[in-house]
Formats: C-alpha cells, sequence, structure tokens
C-alpha cells in the first residue's frame, strides 16, 4: 500500500543521494583535472628544460641533457624519459632508458604543446608533452646555418597519479556510501518521530463510531500543517453530532407520534374480538380515522424524504393566484367559522406566478392549516399576495398564543408543536417542514416573524419566472 511515509523516505533518500553521487563525481573529475594539470606543467617545464639546453652549430644538434637532468629530485627513483629527432625522422638524442626508436608518439602538425597518455618502455603508465621548436645557434659559429626544426617528446611515469586518483576515489566512494548508509537509516527513523502526529491523529480517528461523535482532535499539540485539517474535521464531527442528535429526536419523535394511533387500534381491536356483539358503526369510524392520522404522517415524511434526495419532481406553469387561494381556503371555511375566527383575503384580481402548482398549493395549505389551528377563538386569520415586477410574496397572518421570539427557530423542525398542544392528535408537527422544504425546493425565502407579541406572520417570496402584471 503506498504510504506518504514511504513515498518522502524514498525521495528524500533520492534528493539525497543523488547530489551525493553526483557531487562526489564532480570532486573527483576537478580534482582529476587540477592534478593532471599539475601534472602536465612538471612536463612542460623539463620540456622546456631540454630545449634551453638544447644547441645547434654547423647543421648539428647537440642537447646535454642526462638521465639525472630528467629526476626532479635525488630520491626518485625513476628518471624522466625523453626522445628527440629531426621532422625527417632522424633521432637526435635519447634518455638512456628510453628505446633507441625514441618514445612512441602521436602529434600532426604540433603547432602548438600537445599532452597525451602512454605506456612507457619499462610497461607502465605514462604521459608524454610532445612539441616542436627551433635550438639556439650555439655563440662559437660564426656564420649562422640554416635553423633546424626539432621534436621533443618528454614524458613520466604516472603511477604516483595513478595511486592518488585510486586513492581519491576509493575515499569519495567510502564516505558517499557510509552517507548513504547513515541517511538509509536516519531519515526513517526521523519521518517516523516527525510523522507521529499523524498516525495519532489517524488512530484517534479509527476510534470514532456513532456513539462517540462528541470526540474532538487536538488542535494546540499539533504541527501548524496538522491543525487546520483538526480544526476541519472538528467541524464536520460537530455537523454529524447535530445531524445523528437530530435523527435521534426524529426517531424518538415519530415513535412518540405513532405510538398513540397504533395503541388506540390496537384498543379498538381487542374490544371488537372480544365483544363482537356491542361492536357500534363510531368503532369503525374512529379506526378509520387512526389510520387516516397514520396516514398522513407516513406521507408527509415520505415527501420530506425525496425531497431531501432531490427526488421531488418540479413542474412550472402559469397560476392564477386568486382561484388557488380561494381553493385552498375552501375547505377550511367550516372550522373557521366553528371558532368564529375573522378572516380576509387579500389577492389582486389576474396576479399570476409561474411556478409548480402542487408544491405551491401544498405551501399555502400547510400555511392556513396551522393559521386556523392554532388562532385562539375569535381570533383573526389574515391571506395576502403582492405580484411586482420581479417578485411575488404570499403572507399568512394569525393571532397566536403563548409564542415566543425563540419559538420562531424551531418551527421547521420536524415534529415540534408547543407543550400545550402535544397532545393535539389532528397535527403531527409536520406541516411547517414540509412548507420549509418545498419551498427551498422553488427556490423561495421563508421568513416567520412576531409583528407584536400576539401576532404571528410567516411570509414566502420568490422571484416570477414569467412576465406578470404588476398589481396597485
Amino acid at each position: 500500500m503506498r504510504t506518504i511515509r514511504r513515498q518522502l523516505t524514498w525521495k528524500l533518500l533520492l534528493a539525497f543521494a543523488l547530489p551525493l553521487v553526483f557531487g562526489g563525481i564532480a570532486v573527483f573529475l576537478s580534482t582529476r583535472a587540477a592534478l593532471l594539470e599539475e601534472f602536465d606543467t612538471t612536463l612542460r617545464t623539463r620540456a622546456l628544460a631540454i630545449m634551453t639546453v638544447t644547441r645547434q652549430k654547423g647543421g648539428q644538434v647537440d642537447a646535454e641533457v642526462t638521465d639525472s637532468f630528467m629526476r626532479e629530485s635525488d630520491e626518485e627513483d625513476t628518471p624522466g624519459f625523453f626522445s628527440m629527432w629531426r621532422t625527417d625522422g632522424t633521432t637526435l638524442k635519447h634518455s638512456a632508458s628510453a628505446p633507441a626508436s625514441g618514445l612512441p608518439s602521436r602529434f600532426g602538425t604540433l603547432d602548438r604543446p600537445k599532452f597525451w597518455n602512454l605506456t612507457l618502455p619499462s610497461g607502465s603508465a605514462g604521459r608524454a608533452i610532445g612539441l616542436k621548436f627551433t635550438p639556439q645557434t650555439s655563440k662559437e659559429e660564426q656564420t649562422p646555418s640554416a635553423p633546424n626544426e626539432v621534436i621533443l617528446v618528454v614524458a613520466s611515469d604516472r603511477g604516483e597519479l595513478n595511486e592518488a586518483l585510486t586513492a581519491l576515489a576509493f575515499a569519495l566512494l567510502g564516505c558517499g556510501a557510509g552517507l548513504l548508509v547513515i541517511t538509509f537509516v536516519i531519515v526513517p527513523r526521523l519521518l517516523r518521530r516527525e510523522l507521529a502526529p499523524l498516525d495519532a491523529l489517524a488512530e484517534r480517528a479509527t476510534r470514532i463510531n456513532a456513539d462517540s461523535l462528541a470526540t474532538r482532535f487536538p488542535t494546540n499539540s499539533l504541527p501548524g500543517e496538522l491543525s487546520p485539517i483538526s480544526s476541519r474535521l472538528n467541524d464536520l464531527l460537530a455537523r454529524l453530532e447535530q445531524s445523528f442528535e437530530r435523527e435521534r429526536r426524529f426517531s424518538a419523535d415519530l415513535a412518540h407520534e405513532l405510538r398513540t394511533p397504533i395503541a388506540e387500534l390496537r384498543a379498538l381491536a381487542e374490544v371488537a374480538l372480544k365483544w363482537p356483539e356491542t361492536r357500534e358503526a363510531a368503532t369503525d369510524r374512529e379506526a378509520l380515522a387512526i389510520a387516516m392520522q397514520m396516514e398522513g404522517v407516513v406521507t408527509r415524511l415520505l415527501a420530506l424524504l425525496r425531497n431531501e434526495h432531490a427526488q421531488l419532481p418540479v413542474l412550472t406553469e402559469r397560476i392564477q393566484l386568486a382561484p388557488l387561494i380561494e381553493s385552498v381556503w375552501r375547505p377550511f371555511a367550516e372550522r373557521a367559522a366553528a371558532k368564529q375566527l375573522n378572516v380576509t383575503r387579500a389577492v389582486p384580481d389576474g396576479a399570476e406566478v409561474e411556478t409548480d402548482p402542487v408544491l405551491l398549493r401544498s405551501i399555502l395549505t400547510n400555511l392556513v392549516d396551522n393559521a386556523m389551528e392554532y388562532t385562539p377563538h375569535g381570533g383573526s386569520v389574515r391571506v395576502e399576495t403582492e405580484v411586482r415586477t420581479t417578485q411575488f410574496t404570499l403572507q399568512v397572518t394569525n393571532t397566536c398564543d403563548d409564542l415566543t421570539v425563540n419559538d420562531l427557530s424551531h418551527f421547521s423542525e420536524r415534529f415540534w408543536r408547543k407543550d400545550s398542544a402535544r397532545s393535539d392528535p389532528n397535527h403531527s408537527g409536520l406541516g411547517l417542514s414540509l412548507v420549509k422544504a418545498f419551498s427551498e425546493r422553488l427556490g423561495l425565502q421563508l421568513e416567520a416573524r412576531l409583528v407584536d407579541p400576539s401576532t404571528l406572520s410567516i411570509t414566502v417570496t420568490g422571484p416570477i419566472l414569467s412576465g406578470v402584471p404588476k398589481t396597485n
């Protein structure tokens, strides 16, 4: 499995090894070049010394050079080699240790001194310089003769140079290998120690489950690179904890909502089975009402679930607001009369919007139903709409009792109701949740506010998708 530690280890080792290798090669080559330059300087000095003692007289060339002249010091065991001949190939002089035929040479025109490696007559490795010069005329010669060009080759054993280069190469290889071994040992340990906070973070994450979402990752004790990650994880855990808590409350509320009707259905069934002869038609009607209540809860929950998964279809069309509000209000008229409510509807004639009629009807129905249910006896309900050039507003206002500003934040929560209405079997506490979900689905804004301590106003605002006559 690919891990950050493994990748960092190999990349760091490679990043350290490559400069080390190339640096060692560069040191070796530069040192070799310096030593060769020093060796060549010595050869050039010897050649210049031979050129200095070489004279020509009467067409003859003579060089006062001995084998001891070629030594750099008296302690040197192996003398240098030299050979001198005319340009026509006639040998003029050579060292005693050089063959009679002269030193092997490789040169062309010798316009300038040339250096090369060769095998000396003794069989050892050597290096030579070759050059062409014109000897000085002897002072004793009265009439200078035609100058003679002479080719001189001077060679020297490079055994010590090779040994020094070999020792340098082994020293560089040894130091490089040692450094690489040390690096291979130290880098993984350093990475293991420096990445320990990341391992601790991962270990802590593995212990988190649905029952320990309250766990939080440390932020102050982590390195700067991990602190933002830890903060984001803490934010994620906080959101997950809220979601799980919401789901737990939802499950508890759902169980509470269904427990009572299920118990009632069971009681009705047991009574009907135990005393079938006393069964009345009201029993069946009561069972049907309970079943319809349970069906309403399940239907609303399914609608919310479909909306959360973006499976709720939206089909837009032009809608006349006045007929829509009238048709929505009609089923509530009897309830309003029974509670002696003062109901007003203010809808401009000809007002139109373009949206999904089913979802808009559901929004309006739930808002009116909520107002009918919680408006006190003799209170007032007002439904009004306002359509402008770019947006429309739908507002339902009703008088209320025992509502505070803090209650407004709970309106869209599933199954939330004031405690005094908790046992009401006609409402499941899902109406405003549906209003919020459907409003978001249609791109509408939902706002609930207390106009005064006894008046609640719920407003839905949204854009008009097609041209609508402007109303006064």
